[in-house]
Formats: C-alpha cells, structure tokens, sequence
C-alpha cells in the first residue's frame, strides 16, 4: 500500500535534528514515508517521500503577513492553502480551496497536539491526538469517511513546521 492508503497514522517527531522531520508509519510502527523541510528553506517548503524516496506531495509556506502555506500534490498542482489567523489568544487554523472558500477549520489544542479538523458543517474528518499512542515524541492521526490523507497529513505538517519554527524564534530571542 502507498502512504496516503490509510486512515490511521503513527507520526514520529524526529527531534534534535537541523531540519523539521516527521516518519509517517502505519498502525503496526512500520515506515510509509517522510515529511522533511528542505535545509536552510526561508519560507518553509516540507516534502513528503514514499519509502522508497519517491516525492509525492510538498506543503510550501509562502511569505505574507500570516503563515500561509501551499498543499502541493504530486503531480505540482496547487490543491488548497492553509492559513492561521494572527493576533489571537488561540490557535485559529484553517484550509481554504483554491477560490479562497474555507472548507476545513481546525479546533482545540494545536501546541498539545489534541485537535480535531472538521468540515465546515461540522463534521469531524480527522482527529489528530497524542493519547492515541503512548510512545514520546509520537501522535496518532485518525481520518474518517475516506477523507483525503494528503491533505490532512499535510495540515498536521504545516502546523507542526509553524509551532516548531515559533519556538525556535522564542529560544533564540532568550
């Protein structure tokens, strides 16, 4: 099966590391493939590889006033873009289609890594949770109804790049 044939995934934050690197794994721990920022990227370009190093996918953050970032599929087309809304006490996430209508939101604790990503009549299409596993430094991410995993997954990737590359800022400014 390829990595976006499942609706269950096992993620692995590889920390320690110089660029933004998850393992993407099935429920039973085994590899599917990557998602890994390019070195030294200014705005922030992660790809997603098969585990045989294919790219299929990439999220690309794109320079603006708020983090935004482009889902890319793998054939190079433009899919949807995420953005977070800036100045607010909460995490405010989003994805909008290409004509820029929001069709998916994202609630509850982006930083603890317990939030669920619903369509916008409310259903729930992914929950992403580290309770599901009780393994450091791993989540799980559960989508429902067939939704597309590419598309969550890269959600999960882009918040995750943003949060980490804000703590980065934090740490270097003390």
């Amino acid at each position: 099966m390829d990595l976006f044939d499942y609706s269950t995934y096992l993620v692995e934050q590889k920390l320690l590391t110089a660029r933004y690197t998850l393992i993407i794994k099935n429920e039973k721990g085994q590899e599917l493939g990557k998602a890994v920022s390019k070195f030294l990227s200014f705005r922030g370009k992660i790809e997603f590889t098969d585990n045989q190093g294919r790219k299929v996918g990439s999220v690309e953050g794109k320079i603006s006033a708020r983090p935004t970032f482009k889902i890319i599929d793998q054939n190079q087309k433009h899919i949807a873009t995420i953005k977070e809304k800036i100045l607010t006490i909460r995490d405010d996430w989003w994805v909008e289609n290409l004509e820029g209508e929001k069709m998916l939101v994202v609630k509850g604790d982006v930083l603890g890594l317990e939030y669920k990503i619903e369509d916008k009549s409310g259903l729930v299409v992914a929950e992403v949770s580290k309770k599901f596993w009780a393994i450091r430094d791993h989540f799980g991410v559960k989508i429902k109804y067939d939704f597309d995993p590419f598309l969550i997954l890269s959600i999960v990737v882009a918040i995750g790049f943003q949060k980490q590359r804000e703590d980065s800022a934090v740490a270097s400014a003390s």
